[in-house]
């Protein structure tokens, strides 16, 4: 979609990609002929595919070109970075991760095949959201008090799934906090996970609203979130903090990186393009939807918050005893 000076103005209140200027595509990248790929390297009806598809597709409307999906999914999200680290570093080939790749991984692997840092060019951040603590239909549990105190009573016996480095992580941290010992029962995706839990083979997982949404209609009930407020679209739902966790919060990020060696010109085109398609109405919208929030890093500036992550994440990976385990 061309939006022009004059329908940028007009129509700014009514469209939901015309509301941002357009980026001037007189330069040579990007070639509209050519798409360019969006790896994602987590299933289907994952937030990292939530936020994948609604990027790749007001970019596409904002700035006239063809951005396509494809995921690549296995090995905690590795098979999708190592797609993107082999391609060619012309622009045409991204990722849309999340933390797990990018700062979880490096800690939680013993042998790695990429570098976050040296491997990958960041590009904008997506946005972040914060996870909801899910209890499954076999459980009787109403809150996350209650599964503390069964768990107290009987350690060993109650199981937590995840389908990430970040969804293992909250678990294995709401374990810790709340002096419980629970079974850790990871699957190769989120969406194995909460079928599991919706068919009440596991008690609890812990995932973003955009994962679970799907499965409250099998049983599947949201008692907590790791944030530190309440969720919009879940008022009722308390955060763990009120549920005599104190301090407790785990947010999960995402964000867009180019294989090293893009051409500068690239990378600035690109990071144009999706903060600008983060900006747009129709992401904030979906957003909204999701309980997502919008993350305004780029560059440099998120290259320095990875590497905070890093470190602050490396930290929590030692003290819950994961680190080099896979």
């Amino acid at each position: 979609m061309a939006c022009s000076r004059r329908s940028l103005l007009s129509a700014a209140a009514l469209s939901p990609f015309c509301a941002l200027p357009s980026l001037a595509l007189a330069q040579a990248f990007p070639d509209k002929s050519k798409p360019i790929k969006v790896i994602a390297p987590f299933g289907a009806g994952t937030s990292t595919d939530v936020l994948a598809r609604s990027v790749a597709r007001a970019m596409s409307e904002l700035y006239g070109i063809n951005v396509v999906i494809d995921n690549r999914v296995g090995a905690d999200g590795v098979i999708g970075v190592q797609a993107v680290k082999a391609a060619a570093p012309d622009g045409y080939t991204i990722l849309f991760t999340s933390l797990s790749t990018q700062v979880l991984n490096p800690h939680t692997f013993k042998q790695l095949p990429y570098d976050p840092i040296v491997d990958l060019i960041p590009l904008s951040a997506l946005g972040k959201t914060s996870l909801i603590v899910n209890m499954g239909p076999s459980t009787t549990f109403k809150t996350t008090r209650e599964f503390i105190e069964a768990a107290k009573a009987n350690p060993g016996k109650y199981t937590i799934g995840s389908g990430t480095a970040t969804t293992r992580m909250a678990g294995e941290m709401l374990s810790r906090a709340a002096g419980v010992q629970t079974l850790s029962v990871p699957y190769k995706s989120l969406t194995d996970a909460m079928t599991n839990l919706a068919g009440g083979q596991i008690d609890a997982v812990l995932v973003d609203a955009a994962t679970a949404g799907p499965y409250y209609k099998q049983g599947v009930r949201p008692v907590a979130t790791t944030g530190s407020t309440r969720p919009v679209l879940m008022p009722q739902v308390p955060t763990l903090q009120e549920e005599g966790l104190a301090g407790f919060e785990v947010i999960g990020w995402f964000a867009a990186y180019a294989p090293a060696k893009t051409p500068p010109a690239a990378v600035a085109a690109l990071t144009d393009m999706v903060s600008g398609a983060v900006k747009s109405k129709y992401v904030t919208d979906v957003y909204a939807t999701f309980a997502m929030e919008p993350l305004d890093l780029s560059g440099d500036r998120l290259n320095a918050f990875q590497r905070a992550e890093l470190e602050k994440w490396g930290k929590a990976v030692r003290a819950a005893g994961l680190a080099g385990t896979l």
